[in-house]
């Protein structure tokens, strides 16, 4: 996973300020050497900065690596909220998946980088597995409740969101793999979740609206750009 001169290779996502360059340094060397392995002085060196101030940024490693994680948390944050909201089902599971492209693209790390790095290193990712768990667990609620009120097709929850999740998780890898522009996110995102969504809907004519409601809002979370 080396780069020019030694730096990590990173995604093709241009991190906007020193921080974001340390968490993208820093996911990358924890994925190549391994979290105990890296120490604060590699990350500072890698970012160009030197080590007192990386200091300024993040006090430890465990620091840095919540931090990588909080960045894989923006659609589980929005499937708790969403999950009991009285909103259609169709119009909340839209944003989680439309927050989920959005979140892994602008990622540090390929989502499937990091979820090697989870299995390679259970003890300091446990909560990446954790985690996913939590968000299957939620969408499926939403997707069966959107079967109970007849927005849905009758399908299997289960299977239904992991295809969902495996389409999100695609585009993103899509997206890091080409080296994708910011600009085109939004576009990625919403291409996913209406796929996902679309195919679900008993009234595929809702769709326009469903996606409208998304667009809008519920409970502070927007299919918006980035």
């Amino acid at each position: 996973m080396a780069g020019t001169g030694g730096r990590p290779r990173r995604s093709g996502v241009v991190s906007s300020g020193p921080r974001e360059e340390i968490l993208t340094v820093a996911a990358a060397l924890f994925a190549e050497k391994g979290f105990s392995a890296t120490r604060m002085s590699e990350i500072a060196e890698a970012s160009g900065l030197r080590q007192s101030s990386i200091y300024y940024w993040f006090s430890s490693k465990d620091q840095l690596l919540r931090a990588i994680m909080e960045q894989n948390r923006v659609s589980l944050s929005a499937a708790r909220v969403l999950v009991d909201r009285a909103e259609p089902a169709a119009a909340r599971l839209y944003v989680v998946l439309y927050h989920d492209v959005v979140q892994m693209c602008l990622a540090p790390l390929n989502f499937y980088a990091l979820e090697q790095t989870a299995h390679e290193q259970p003890e300091e990712f446990a909560d990446f597995g954790l985690d996913y768990a939590e968000l299957v667990r939620l969408l499926r609620d939403v997707v069966a409740q959107g079967v109970a009120a007849g927005e849905f097709v009758d399908v299997d929850d289960e299977d239904v969101v992991r295809t969902a999740l495996s389409l999100t998780e695609g585009t993103q890898h899509r997206f890091h793999a080409g080296r994708g522009d910011v600009a085109d996110v939004a576009r990625r995102a919403d291409a996913a979740a209406t796929m996902a969504v679309s195919s679900l809907l008993r009234e595929p004519g809702s769709l326009p609206a469903v996606v409208a409601a998304a667009r809008a809002g519920i409970a502070g979370f927007a299919a918006t750009g980035p």
